[in-house]
């Protein structure tokens, strides 16, 4: 595996990746928008020559929002989310940013208990946030993590 920056020209397989992902998942538009943000950064793992996960954040401050953090379903429970996050938090403490901010969708078991494992706290919820199929909605559940 190898980590490197996720640049303007992944933006078109980063798409197809959060696509894959979520119910309404972000178009290489979105991704290009993000990474022309002077305070917008990412990371991406391939494997093989083959793109295999991302994570995308915002730096304001001392403080870090993760954006989104997403792993192909072909190559998840390979630890591929937990390296990016300990790869991120160990370069916002080299940072000085004291504090990193997320939100997870209420439905997403999975990666909420992710979050939580890594220390993250419930910091507060945004009920309805989150569209689904059928014009369903899901709360937002805002994590909140201090890094020192």
């Amino acid at each position: 595996m190898l980590i490197t920056p996720l640049i303007q020209n992944d933006c078109s397989k980063a798409a197809l990746l959060h696509q894959q992902a979520f119910y309404r998942g972000w178009t290489e538009k979105d991704f290009k928008d993000f990474l022309n943000d002077p305070l917008v950064y990412g990371l991406k793992i391939t494997k093989n020559d083959v793109f295999t996960s991302l994570i995308l954040w915002r730096e304001i401050g001392s403080e870090a929002e993760v954006l989104t953090l997403v792993v192909d379903p072909t190559y998840q429970k390979q630890g591929q989310a937990s390296l990016l996050l300990k790869t991120l938090i160990t370069y916002l403490v080299h940072k000085n940013i004291s504090q990193i901010f997320l939100e997870v969708a209420e439905d997403n078991k999975v990666a909420y208990h992710f979050y939580k494992n890594y220390g993250f706290q419930l910091l507060n919820k945004r009920p309805q946030y989150y569209k689904r199929e059928g014009n369903e909605r899901v709360t937002a559940l805002n994590l909140k993590k201090k890094l020192f």
